[in-house]
């Protein structure tokens, strides 16, 4: 392995790099090696984690919704850094709602962020990893795209799609060398959820908790140590380390969606 990171040598868009699971990602990606294209759509804070981490990293304003916007982001990285090598498409929203309660304008604003979003993306580094023999693309989707929970159908059918899209994309890419697989994390930025309990509570030891339930971590609990997990899964895809792996969904939940263990059933 060079020594010099796991991603030494490549260039990497991340979204969404502006708090949680992204900003994570592109610290941990920065300190492999990789030079960073970050875009995100809070430009104050997404500019502040790009001078945080250096020289290795530019920001841009990124909306995932608009193709002008990634055209931009993807030029960037060909004019900076040489190529886009990886995309890790992580920028997403969520909506906690009553199934009968949601509006047609509030589905819709799932969609386009985080199903339509990273299918722009794709789009967008199209060309650039053609031309450059290959690259990886990585889809943070989530156990909401693996399995059904009350309170959010408008996300977790988002997800669900981010999994079939990950899947097709990586059929027809496969023939360009081109990586696409998908992280499904049982949380990612647990504050993302704050807003819809009243007075806004921390939850950040609540994905610890639930991931908890099959496999036991005696660990003490990191703040930020789950979303580091994410970084990590993300981190193998990306590298080369991972190229005989595509169309696949990897999932970071402790086993949560295996099932569940019943009490007072025998077992060890």
């Amino acid at each position: 392995m060079d020594q010099r990171g796991r991603l030494a040598g490549k260039s990497v868009i991340i979204t969404g790099c502006a708090q949680g699971t992204g900003e994570v990602l592109s610290r941990v990606f920065a300190s492999e090696g990789a030079q960073l294209i970050l875009g995100d759509v809070q430009v104050e804070k997404g500019q502040a984690v790009a001078d945080s981490i250096g020289e290795a990293a530019r920001f841009t304003h990124l909306d995932v919704r608009d193709e002008a916007s990634w055209a931009a982001a993807a030029e960037l990285s060909a004019t900076e850094f040489g190529a886009v090598d990886v995309l890790v498409n992580n920028a997403a929203v969520l909506l906690l709602s009553p199934f009968d309660k949601i509006r047609r304008e509030d589905f819709m604003r799932i969609v386009e962020v985080n199903q339509l979003g990273p299918f722009l993306g794709m789009q967008a580094v199209l060309p650039h990893m053609k031309k450059s023999g290959g690259g990886s693309i990585v889809n943070i989707a989530s156990t909401d795209g693996l399995k059904g929970m009350n309170g959010v159908a408008a996300y977790a059918s988002s997800k669900w799609a981010v999994r079939g899209l990950t899947k097709s994309a990586a059929i027809e890419l496969g023939r360009y060398a081109i990586r696409v697989n998908a992280v499904c994390p049982e949380a990612g930025n647990p504050n993302m959820s704050a807003a819809f309990f009243p007075g806004q509570p921390d939850l950040t030891d609540v994905p610890h908790q639930m991931m908890q339930k099959i496999l036991k971590d005696p660990r003490p609990v990191v703040p930020g140590s789950r979303l580091n997990d994410i970084a990590m899964m993300a981190l193998f895809l990306a590298s080369d380390e991972s190229r005989s792996c595509t169309a696949a969904d990897f999932v970071v939940d402790a086993g949560l969606t295996a099932g569940w263990y019943q009490e007072g059933v025998p077992s060890a």
